[in-house]
């Protein structure tokens, strides 16, 4: 039989990894690794795409660069993307989507 003091401190070492891996897999959506802040390209996102879709360049209108997503127009709600953040290698030299893209971030939604 096995003394329950035995096999405790075994439990809470076992639940204490985890919940460290845990928390540890939620990081910031805008930084990275080294802990700086991500820059992106954003994008003003007309329709009705969801977070991960894929958006056309003629929804899509280059609203600048940076780690601060900018507030965008009539991003009230939270089902559809509003503000969308892209890596520069998903835009093209002139500000425009490279095709069909999916965004790395979505702060700003809309209705």
């Amino acid at each position: 039989m096995v003394q329950l003091s035995k096999v405790l401190p075994t439990c809470g070492f076992v639940v204490a990894v985890a919940l460290v891996g845990i928390t540890s897999s939620f990081k910031d959506a805008q930084s990275n690794n080294s802990g700086t802040q991500q820059s992106y390209k954003w994008f003003q996102i007309a329709g009705s795409y969801n977070p991960a879709d894929q958006v056309s360049p003629s929804d899509a209108s280059y609203l600048g660069e940076g780690t601060t997503p900018p507030a965008g127009t009539g991003c009230s709600g939270s089902s559809h993307q509003c503000v969308s953040g892209f890596d520069a290698d998903q835009v093209t030299s002139s500000n425009q989507l490279d095709g069909l893209q999916a965004p790395q971030v979505t702060p700003s939604r809309k209705l």
